[in-house]
């Protein structure tokens, strides 16, 4: 099916045919280079010429959209899409927060059933904030909440398989800091569950199977850069400042900040397992990144809030260094993909990715178009979400060639 043409739509087209040089390994000498360490394999990887592209594409049109161009029915219009995944016969799952549904589409792009809803009964998922969903072996799928640790299990077929509170997840009526909630799922079906990044620096960092119950402890971990000279309970993020990466990697997970271009990897048994590393020179903000920042915060205009927004955000405190990266993802080949970081006021046209196959050798830079939310990796396809000019979402599927 086919959605209006918006103007996402029309710059994912444009670059898709974009021109951008293939990696020349002639000049860019020891790109990877494998020590141990006291047992730890160590990864460092040198920087790829900054005009360089893998020679991957994105297709020119999506295979599929789904959308309100395709119905105004309820199933075609999205609030807050907080997961996206594909199953093995072709269907697609899409998780709508505002209606607290699952959404099946046929491959096509075609309604066929919808899961979920609010209220407390079987399969239903009651009034707390959605945030992810995953796809577990057998194509059954898990969801779970914001700051919330219960989860819920389905069936290939919308069946409530569970719903239940992991038995780790330290859940406290009158304490919700306290408690551990699920993070992210790896394909393997094993859920990382963490302390909360804000209330607890160090904070404890799980591994769960699918019900719940321990499959590894991985230790204390630093949380978030934050400011606690205002506030020692209820700290605010530092502007400009570091935050914490927790991600599955393969059979093993990523815990660590993006102060530094460097990916701690560890065991299921807590083990550190490997440590991967990209050149990367440290950056102090400027004060034009500065003022870009509480532009983008404050927003604009000159109304009393506006006004004493700006000045609250003049006297906060700055990080020292810029983020390495933004955030980390991974496909279905079990790459590692790196969202880079633009620092405020250095918006480039598009979204820069730099790729790392499963052992941590850097593979190159990949650019998909500004605009295009990314919410799966396939083999051959990317599942994302593009806005219109009136902030109407669209679900879609697009070919991705490597």
């Amino acid at each position: 099916m086919t959605a209006r043409t918006t103007t996402a739509l029309v710059a994912i087209a444009a670059m898709t045919f974009a021109g951008t040089p293939e990696i020349d390994a002639s000049n860019w000498p020891q790109q990877t280079t494998f020590r141990d360490s006291a047992g730890i394999r160590i990864v460092e990887n040198t920087r790829p010429p900054e005009d360089s592209r893998l020679d991957w594409r994105i297709g020119a049109e999506p295979l599929v959209s789904i959308g309100s161009t395709m119905g105004d029915e309820d199933p075609y219009l999205f609030t807050r899409v907080f997961g996206i995944t594909r199953l093995s016969d072709g269907r697609i799952v899409i998780g709508d927060e505002g209606a607290k549904e699952l959404r099946v589409f046929d491959q096509q792009g075609y309604h066929l059933e919808t899961w979920g809803g609010y209220g407390e009964g079987p399969g239903e998922f009651g009034g707390n904030q959605l945030w992810g969903l995953a796809r577990l072996p057998g194509d059954s799928i898990i969801v779970w909440h914001f700051w919330y640790p219960g989860m819920q299990a389905f069936g290939p077929d919308g069946e409530a398989l569970r719903r239940f509170m992991p038995e780790r997840a330290m859940w406290d009526t009158w304490d919700r800091r306290s408690h551990l909630w699920p993070l992210a799922v790896s394909r393997g079906g094993l859920v990382l569950a963490g302390q909360d990044d804000v209330y607890h620096d160090p904070g404890v960092v799980e591994v769960w199977d699918a019900a719940g119950k321990l499959r590894g402890s991985l230790g204390m971990h630093p949380g978030r850069e934050l400011d606690r000279e205002r506030d020692e309970n209820d700290p605010d993020p530092v502007m400009l400042g570091y935050s914490v990466t927790r991600r599955p990697w393969g059979d093993q997970f990523i815990v660590g900040t993006n102060r530094r271009y460097e990916f701690r990897v560890f065991a299921l048994d807590g083990s550190l397992a490997r440590i991967v590393r990209l050149d990367y020179e440290l950056r102090a903000p400027t004060r034009a990144h500065i003022d870009a920042e509480i532009a983008r915060r404050a927003g604009s205009g000159e109304s009393e809030f506006v006004v004493r927004r700006r000045r609250e955000y003049r006297e906060a405190p700055v990080a020292e260094y810029l983020p390495a990266y933004y955030y980390v993802d991974t496909d279905a080949l079990d790459n590692l993909w790196v969202r880079e970081y633009e620092a405020p006021g250095e918006d480039a046209p598009g979204r820069l990715w730099t790729i790392f196959d499963p052992d941590g050798r850097i593979l190159g830079y990949f650019e998909t178009p500004e605009g295009m939310g990314v919410y799966e990796i396939g083999e051959d396809y990317i599942l994302g979400v593009t806005r219109d000019e009136m902030d109407v979402a669209t679900v879609h599927m697009w070919s991705l060639e490597r």
